[in-house]
């Protein structure tokens, strides 16, 4: 979809709306293609064109919302807006005036379009088959335009338009050992892909060893940045949002109540910067970057307007809670790196754990921090800075006041931004930021 499209779309709409109404209309869109692979070999392919809409309709302190879909039929697409509107006015008219219900303030209109260099469709194929001709390898291969616009009655008009590609994806050998690969971009580079192929695949035949089987204790452990993202990701569950601190519920309350610390080496921003994802919330706010940790310390928390209305304090134009009932979470968090260099990380480690992939993760213990889950696939013993063998699957149990504060030794000095890949809603252009990190008696259980 083109932006004069949708823009033009919304002014339609906006006029049919009467004297005591304001609306918003946000788009979450893509035009993407999808590969699935199985065995080295692709088993379904298909072309997905999709823009979900949701209309917030305001009448003083009433709003009510309706989702839909648009397309790139401009008179298919105001109809059925107006239809939406119209099947709102009468529930609307029935309900109570919320006094934590405001229209969003008008902003300057932004427009960003990350533009890349993707494969075509009919080349995809070929540039992947080329490389994944051993091992078996199974995953998915989703690239195209993600979309995401904003319009407001009151003038406002936000657009974001990025091109980025990314392959997920498995090598698995015939005792079903697997390294798991998560291969994102906005620019195909055929070198770059065969590189992550091949250490893969070199970590692959050091899964063939025999698995060692850890005692529950406490380990040196080295976490890739993935991993790293899977604990920072965490802090999405009502972690950061001030209106969690305010009921209670935040991981980070003892940062806010008892003065309690993390390592100086851990700094946590919500970053707009890379223009990975949209600075605009779907209320049509404009969001500004957000020191959430600083060297350890607390420093500011994810406020949206209606937390704003309802404690008395400053929005800084965070997303609204979501479906999954999340308070106000990150979209684009970033962890500041540190001075450990890629090729020092086993050196530095000694003798430990190397920690590729967790999952299943959760809490255990919110309010003191504490987070269960599993490794997974390629994780390691490592001997005097020597990836020795493969370890079996192991359950931890720590707290992030331990793992990101008192035991932790080190951070990478390299980031890996690591996109979100859930498709469970469309394509998300949403990223999580993060070095590995080194740290000290991390606790496995079982």
């Amino acid at each position: 979809m083109k932006k004069e499209i949708f823009q033009n779309i919304c002014s339609q709409v906006f006029s049919s709306l009467q004297d005591n109404e304001q609306l918003t209309i946000y788009l979450e869109g893509e035009n993407s293609q999808y590969f699935r692979f199985n065995d080295s070999k692709m088993r379904q392919s298909g072309i997905i064109e999709d823009y979900a809409v949701t209309i917030s309709l305001f009448s003083g302190k009433k709003s009510l919302q309706s989702a839909t879909t648009v397309s790139s039929d401009i008179e298919s697409s105001v109809s059925n807006l107006k239809d939406e509107i119209q099947a709102l006015r009468n529930p609307l008219s029935l309900i109570p005036e919320n006094e934590f219900t405001s229209f969003p303030d008008n902003f300057d209109s932004i427009e960003i379009i990350k533009s890349g260099k993707l494969p075509a469709r009919s080349e995809i194929l070929e540039a992947l088959m080329e490389i994944i001709t051993k091992d078996y390898l199974t995953g998915v291969w989703t690239s195209g335009k993600i979309f995401r616009a904003c319009s407001t009655s009151e003038g406002t008009n936000h657009w974001f338009e990025k091109d980025s590609f990314i392959f997920d994806f498995s090598l698995i050998d015939e005792k079903e050992n697997m390294v798991k690969v998560l291969f994102p971009g906005n620019a195909w580079d055929k070198e770059k892909f065969t590189t992550a192929f091949q250490e893969a695949s070199d970590k692959l035949k050091l899964m063939n060893k025999s698995k060692m089987e850890l005692k529950p204790g406490k380990y040196r452990v080295w976490f890739e940045p993935n991993a790293v993202a899977d604990f920072v990701d965490m802090f999405n569950w009502n972690g950061v949002s001030e209106s969690a601190f305010r009921n209670g519920s935040s991981c980070l309350l003892k940062m806010r109540n008892s003065d309690q610390k993390l390592s100086h080496l851990f700094s946590l921003n919500e970053s707009f910067s890379s223009k990975a994802t949209a600075p605009f919330n779907s209320r049509g706010e404009v969001s500004e970057d957000v020191k959430i940790i600083d060297k350890g310390e607390l420093n500011s928390t994810l406020v949206n307007s209606k937390t704003a209305l309802e404690y008395g304090i400053t929005s800084n134009f965070a997303e609204e809670a979501n479906s999954w009932g999340m308070g106000e979470y990150m979209r684009s968090p970033l962890m500041e790196a540190g001075d450990i260099e890629k090729n020092d990380c086993l050196a530095r480690l000694g003798t430990g754990i190397f920690i590729s992939n967790i999952h299943y993760l959760n809490w255990s213990d919110t309010l003191g921090g504490r987070i269960t889950g599993l490794t997974r696939y390629a994780c390691y013993w490592v001997e005097d800075g020597k990836m020795v063998a493969p370890i079996k699957t192991m359950r931890f149990d720590d707290s992030f006041y331990n793992f990101f504060g008192t035991n932790l030794e080190g951070v990478g000095k390299e980031i890996l931004a690591r996109p979100v890949i859930e498709t469970y809603d469309g394509r998300n252009p949403g990223e999580t930021t993060c070095p590995g990190i080194l740290v000290n008696d991390f606790e496995l259980t079982l």
